[in-house]
């Protein structure tokens, strides 16, 4: 598998990456995202190395190369290099290749091997390009090789070809090996005194460490490199350094950091009066406010989001009118228009086309020019069918398109883009405009059409490996056969019987085909995992856009009987739980969700797994019972996201205030019950053979906004779930590490403050029970370690966890949970502990992920507010602490009764023969029936809001 983390290494790093040729990258051709998350090879500027191969060619450096070779041949070899690097500069990589074969040849008959070695280097990265995986790594390797031979004055040759190979290394998805190679290269540059050579290697080395979910040790040698730049004095270098740096933390997902080293950039590049290097900056740091504008509607901050377009428009302008590059202004202006048509500035949008059509015709032939050519035609098809956004429109039923109006434009564009990719031999861009081509004809019905041109892509893609391609693909034929079917089917009942059955055939085969397609586009992005967050270093991916409706229309196709056979629910299941671990490495934007085949038969023949599944126009849900394979199915047609996210938010309203009158909450917790639960009651409550039913544990998989219900507290009318179920929740079965935990040995660190310096910065009050819960909590347990207030710091944490095993880890704080990573976060005494640092905090004592902690307790923490995926953070602390279990609140409760609650928790706990659910379920039954009178405990506020997050064993 090649990886999409290529795009990453190669787009980003630019001067700093190799001192040598820099890796012109692309993100093109996503149909359905903004045109603007695509060509990003167009925004980087490519470094000069022509000082580098003059110099090497007069190196005395080498001496197996004579004086007069020195003096009479290296010129004729130079230009064959030089040829190769203005051939690679301008995207067009089949030629770069040939010229380099013949500089490396040239090279060999003279008996220089520094510059034979350069030139294979420089040939790997070209074949790398090309996608020539093969001829990639013969050329590192002989290049390799020809370097042993070499006994002295290498060190800067060999570790540019050590990045190189680095690079080749992670693109196959090897990214411990690239980790290792870049510290070798950044030791030799030590070595050759090249300061510029080792802060490459060092940001090369923290892209491995993202690769490898060590975001920790990736984010601290980043600002190590960040730094060191910024004490450096003004130079082109500085700029562009900072400027590749902030893209890498845009990447990663830190985009505040982003903006602020992006700015840095731009300042420096306005000091040194680099225009170009400033027009560089505006485009980055529109492609960052777009992104941060992203995040901001996930999270419902309307207002901060139109202020981020606002500025992203104006950036990109910026970009545009003070460039001197053809190359960055496109890419400013198709950004822009992009981003008009996302927000439906149609006037706008369409006063950039003439000023975009005038620059595309004077562009000269390269990869950049094809990619340029796709993205307009794309722009173009967004605009014919801007009352239809294209997630939508590819999963509705009817398939009714509005008619693309300029479509011989578009054609002309296409047809462009793909004889400038043919006469490239660029076998990717030629995918992209084809497969785009056939997008094209996809929208205006043009089955045939479309069929051709999306197979021809798709071929091209998978001959090359492109495995991120290739699922657009995939997913493109699948919904061009699922269309051709649903159109069938509405002529189907107007003609004779005869004529009938043949449609039905047709109909039966095109369904079947387009599950088979859909089916490898989800299976696609499953062996990707997390490199599809990578697919686009310069805008932060759309993964509702681009990933989550392919997992999603598969289930729709599969659910679509009345009677799904149970084939097609043993896969529904599947893909729903791929889904889920995808929606995980989109939240931290690495892989760090280790998943495992989990038998839920072996695991636990007491417990029934439900799975709500929100489809284009209905909810599905999916129970497994004990036994192999079985499954039941119920769906509720008609429900759209809209209104399963409305009753999720009027149930949360209600349970929220206290105030609220028990009544109430029952009334608009019902209709979550009636969906979740209500279709099989009868299967729960009985076994087939007539016995009582063995379920006492119910485990939900929650979807979209479900996440955020307290499931406990679902009404069916005469009792509460909670009364007759144990109930658990995990973001995926495959995610629980199914161990029991060890009552007989509870040792537990506990930590918290009262009123701690970092409540006040973020507006919180204090907690004024944490001393009574803390202290209840180890007399509880069979030993402890208490940090409270002052001494509740990371350090003192990371050091109380490195010095002593805890199986129980207890934390009395304020804390949020967000669909964003950066407002997801514990508070300690002086402040934040975001998500993305738990990692290396709470696996101190288990390194080796061999003993884990298995029960994590956060008893201050709550939901962001009006953020409706605001419980992936919940999920994401779970599995990025390496709890097998986390407790935790959904919103803040009274303080006084959080610590009798989790007093009576650690009671249950003890008990050796009741699972942590169960434990959980017996302390909120003491307090919904009333064991502490005098007090208003048994109100669904204060009982509900704790949830078992993973294993429930």
């Amino acid at each position: 598998m090649k990886r999409l983390i290529q795009f990453i290494v190669m787009t980003l790093l630019g001067l700093i990456l190799s001192r040598g040729i820099h890796a012109l990258p692309f993100s093109a051709g996503h149909q359905h995202s903004a045109i603007s998350t695509q060509p990003s090879a167009l925004s980087h500027q490519h470094l000069d190395i022509s000082h580098q191969t003059s110099r090497l060619s007069n190196s005395k450096q080498n001496a197996t190369v004579s004086r007069r070779q020195q003096e009479a041949e290296p010129t004729k070899h130079y230009l064959l290099l030089e040829a190769g690097k203005q051939y690679y500069d301008a995207g067009q990589y089949s030629d770069a290749a040939r010229v380099l074969q013949q500089a490396a040849q040239a090279y060999q008959a003279t008996g220089d091997i520094l510059n034979q070695a350069q030139a294979l280097r420089l040939l790997s990265l070209v074949t790398q390009q090309l996608g020539e995986w093969d001829k990639a790594q013969a050329a590192i390797d002989s290049s390799l090789s020809l370097l042993e031979t070499v006994s002295r004055g290498s060190e800067r040759v060999l570790a540019q070809v050590l990045n190189t190979q680095g690079r080749l290394q992670l693109v196959q998805g090897n990214a411990e090996a690239a980790l290792n190679i870049w510290q070798n290269a950044e030791a030799l540059y030590a070595k050759a005194n090249d300061r510029v050579g080792v802060l490459g290697s060092q940001i090369n080395q923290a892209q491995a460490m993202q690769s490898l979910g060590l975001y920790r040790r990736a984010k601290k040698l980043l600002t190590q490199v960040r730094q060191t730049l910024l004490a450096q004095p003004d130079s082109p270098l500085k700029a562009i350094g900072l400027h590749n740096l902030g893209n890498v933390f845009r990447q990663a997902g830190d985009l505040e950091e982003s903006k602020q080293t992006l700015t840095e950039s731009w300042t420096v590049a306005q000091r040194i009066q680099s225009s170009q290097s400033e027009s560089q900056g505006w485009l980055s740091l529109g492609n960052t406010e777009r992104a941060l504008a992203t995040r901001a509607k996930e999270s419902n901050h309307n207002k901060a989001f139109q202020q981020y377009i606002q500025d992203a428009i104006t950036h990109y302008q910026q970009a545009a009118a003070t460039t001197t590059s053809p190359i960055t202004q496109i890419q400013a202006q198709l950004n822009q228009l992009s981003l008009l048509i996302e927000t439906d500035q149609e006037k706008s949008a369409q006063a950039l086309l003439p000023q975009i059509q005038t620059l595309l015709t004077k562009l000269p032939s390269s990869r950049a020019s094809v990619y340029a050519h796709v993205n307009f035609a794309q722009s173009l098809i967004k605009m014919g069918n801007r009352n239809v956004r294209c997630s939508e429109r590819a999963a509705t039923r009817t398939h009714i398109s509005t008619p693309i109006t300029n479509s011989q434009d578009i054609a002309q564009q296409l047809n462009t883009a793909i004889e400038q990719a043919q006469t490239l031999e660029d076998k990717r861009a030629e995918s992209y405009a084809l497969g785009t081509l056939g997008n094209c004809f996809e929208q205006t019905n043009d089955w045939s059409n479309a069929i051709t041109f999306t197979k021809s892509a798709l071929l091209i893609a998978q001959g090359i490996n492109a495995a991120d391609i290739a699922y657009q693909w995939q997913w493109q034929m699948g919904r061009i056969l699922n269309a051709q079917a649903e159109q069938a089917t509405t002529t189907r009942n107007s003609n004779t019987e005869a004529v009938t059955d043949l449609i039905q055939d047709a109909i039966d085969l095109w369904s079947r085909s387009a599950i088979a397609y859909y089916t490898q586009a989800s299976n696609t992005l499953t062996n990707l995992r997390s490199d599809l967050v990578t697919l686009n270093p310069d805008i932060q991916f759309s993964f509702r856009e681009q990933v989550e409706p392919v997992y999603r229309q598969l289930v729709d196709l599969l659910l679509r009987s009345p009677q799904p056979s149970n084939d097609n629910l043993k896969q529904a299941r599947q893909v729903i739980e791929a889904l889920q671990l995808a929606e995980i490495d989109n939240f931290f934007r690495d892989a760090c969700a280790k998943p495992e085949k989990v038998n839920i038969d072996n695991l636990d023949p007491t417990a029934a797994v439900i799975y709500p599944i929100i489809l284009k126009d209905g909810l599905a849900v999916i129970l497994k019972l004990p036994e192999p394979d079985n499954l039941r199915y119920y769906i509720h047609h008609n429900i759209s996201e809209a209104q399963v996210d409305k009753a999720v938010k009027n149930f949360r309203n209600v349970l929220r205030r206290r105030s609220t009158s028990i009544s109430k909450v029952k009334k608009e917790s019902q209709q979550i019950y009636d969906w979740l639960i209500r279709p099989f009651e009868e299967e729960l409550d009985s076994h087939p053979s007539g016995d009582q039913s063995p379920i006492k544990n119910l485990v939900f998989v929650l979807d979209g906004s479900l996440r955020n219900v307290p499931v406990a507290a679902l009404y069916d009318g005469k009792q509460y779930l909670i009364e007759r179920y144990a109930v658990a929740v995990t973001p995926g079965l495959q995610l629980v590490d199914p161990k029991p935990l060890p009552r007989q040995q509870l040792t537990a660190l506990i930590a918290g403050a009262t009123n701690a310096p970092s409540f006040k910065k973020e507006g919180l009050g204090p907690i004024d029970n944490v001393a009574f819960e803390l202290t209840k909590i180890g007399e509880q347990v069979n030993r402890s370690q208490k940090l409270e207030n002052q001494e509740f710091i990371k350090e003192n944490l990371q050091n109380q966890l490195t010095a002593a095993s805890f199986n129980v880890v207890h934390i009395a704080t304020h804390g949020q949970f967000s669909s964003n990573p950066e407002q997801t976060f514990i508070l300690d005494w002086d402040e934040r502990i975001k998500v993305k640092d738990l990692d290396n905090l709470l696996r101190m004592s288990d390194p080796s992920g061999t003993t884990p902690i298995e029960l994590l307790l956060l008893s201050a923490c709550q939901t962001a507010t009006g953020d409706k995926r605001a419980a992936l953070g919940l999920a994401g602390i779970a599995i990025r602490a390496g709890a097998r279990s986390t407790l935790a609140t959904l919103w803040q409760v009274n303080d006084a009764s959080t610590a009798e609650f989790m007093n009576q928790f650690y009671q249950q706990l003890n008990n050796p023969q009741l699972t942590k659910a169960e434990a959980l379920r017996n302390a909120q039954l003491a307090f919904l029936k009333k064991k502490y009178p005098s007090t208003d405990y048994h109100r669904p506020h204060i009982w509900a809001p704790f949830i078992l997050v993973g294993n429930w064993l």
